[in-house]
């Protein structure tokens, strides 16, 4: 079992190479060579000079000349201003931000570090997440951690300009004040009997309602993963701790009134500007963006076979990584390699949940915490399929709102792996076995080591001598 102060120390470890890492992508990385990026840096702009918030409208999305700008790399004198298609998101992110354009007069690098030191929040939440719902096995929230901050993609896209750094943090704040929630850390009494957090330190329905409804302010893509992690928060205590019809009213008239105190302004501000029921501006957007590729015309070209093989190829490699505008691949073999390292964490976990679950010793509120963490990953495949039922959108950051359970599964198919492998260890008796029986710990973080360095390598390998 690690220490808790060993765990912070290479937690601070971890952050700090993921912001090493960070800022040498928005340095290195070409102007405006990230997805939107052009948009989200006019909103911002926009904030910054006539106050918030801007509208949508026609013309903000022009397809030819924004084909015409990836194409000729866009060049130092191209004109950006008129790509405003952004202009429907909620606003937490750009008002932030507009105050580092204020101060940096604009300066894109700038923005792009901002971005890295909010994406911070990625790596720290799903570290506290695992630690508090796994308190006995930090190794594993390491693991996590490690997993969340080095996917390659996501690095490129947190050192952008794009609001997707603050909608992770956000929803990752969430989880774990969630699963705090749920009595997550659990402790033993006097008599070694396992107990849940007490009802006095355990956060109060209100704070799932007020961080819901910043949430509600921060981006579309979180709002379905946040509304079901509190909403399967609070049926599992109401189930689980057989509280009363009384109570779960009460608890969910707290969330309402914090999260639509909160975010329904934004709400409302929408309906007076694109009229009912465009609460969230995506009508609006919907009828601006002509341009954009819509699924019924794709299956129409290609057939639904080939567009199947695109849908779960393409998603697979901009997971890890497809960069710039979706133009610039890894090589195959990458995506292979990386696939066989899932295969093998895939056989681990089913070692882990068939051969050694019960060393987990989980409690009823530990059980919670995994329908929370499950609730998430249905959430965004479900936000995933629908945005692709109309508009071809094969990106695999759409899927980064469920990193903190991937990377979970992930670590906890690493463990899997490594219990099994002690206990080969313990079958051999050979001279040395407790070294290595000690070592035997630190596998799940240990087999991710690649993924910093294979971030690094993507980064001068691939999107500078393609995209500079």
């Amino acid at each position: 079992m690690i220490s808790k102060k060993l765990s912070y120390i290479l937690l601070t470890i971890i952050v700090v190479l993921f912001v090493i890492v960070g800022v040498l992508y928005a340095v290195k990385t070409p102007s405006w060579q990230a997805p939107d990026e052009p948009a989200h840096y006019n909103y911002i702009a926009q904030v910054a000079g006539k106050g918030c918030c801007p509208i949508i409208r026609t013309g903000d999305w022009d397809s030819a000349y924004l084909e015409q700008l990836k194409l000729e790399q866009f060049p130092a004198d191209a004109n950006l201003s008129p790509i405003e298609y952004e202009d429907h998101q909620p606003p937490f992110y750009y008002l932030l931000l507009a105050l580092v354009y204020h101060v940096t007069e604009g300066s894109l690098i700038a923005l792009r570090i901002t971005s890295v030191i909010l994406g911070i929040g990625g790596p720290l939440a799903a570290y506290f997440a695992l630690a508090r719902l796994l308190p006995r096995h930090r190794n594993l929230a390491l693991a996590t951690a490690a997993f969340v901050a080095f996917v390659p993609q996501r690095v490129a896209i947190m050192a952008s300009v794009n609001n997707d750094s603050l909608a992770e943090t956000m929803l990752g704040i969430l989880l774990v004040v969630t699963i705090t929630y749920l009595g997550n850390p659990g402790s033993t009494d006097p008599d070694g009997q396992a107990i849940p957090l007490t009802e006095s330190s355990r956060p109060h329905a209100a704070a799932l309602g007020g961080l819901l409804g910043a949430a509600f302010l921060t981006k579309l893509t979180i709002y379905l993963p946040g509304a079901m992690i509190v909403g399967v928060a609070i049926l599992r205590r109401w189930h689980t701790e057989r509280q009363s019809g009384r109570w779960l009213a009460q608890q969910a008239v707290w969330v309402a009134v914090m999260s639509l105190g909160i975010g329904g302004w934004w709400w409302v501000r929408n309906i007076v500007i694109y009229g009912w029921p465009d609460f969230l501006g995506q009508i609006a957007h919907n009828g601006v963006v002509l341009g954009q590729l819509r699924t019924a015309e794709k299956i129409a070209a290609v057939g639904l076979g080939n567009y199947s093989r695109d849908y779960l190829t393409i998603t697979y490699h901009s997971f890890w990584g497809q960069f710039g505008w979706m133009g610039v691949p890894m090589p195959d073999r990458i995506y292979l390699l990386i696939g066989i390292f899932l295969l093998v964490a895939l056989f681990g976990l089913t070692i882990a949940f068939g051969l050694f679950r019960n060393r987990l010793e989980l409690q009823p509120w530990q059980h919670s915490g995994e329908w929370v963490l499950a609730s998430v990953i249905l959430a965004t495949l479900a936000n995933y399929i629908g945005y692709n039922l109309t508009f071809v959108q094969f990106q695999g950051r759409y899927l980064y709102t469920m990193l903190i359970p991937l990377g979970g599964l992930t670590a906890l198919g690493l463990w899997g792996l490594s219990v099994w492998i002690e206990q080969l260890i313990a079958l051999e008796g050979k001279p040395g076995q407790d070294i290595r029986k000690r070592l035997i710990p630190w596998l799940p973080l240990a087999a991710l080591a690649w993924m910093p360095f294979l971030t690094v390598w993507a980064l001068f390998r691939y999107i500078i001598p393609n995209l500079g």
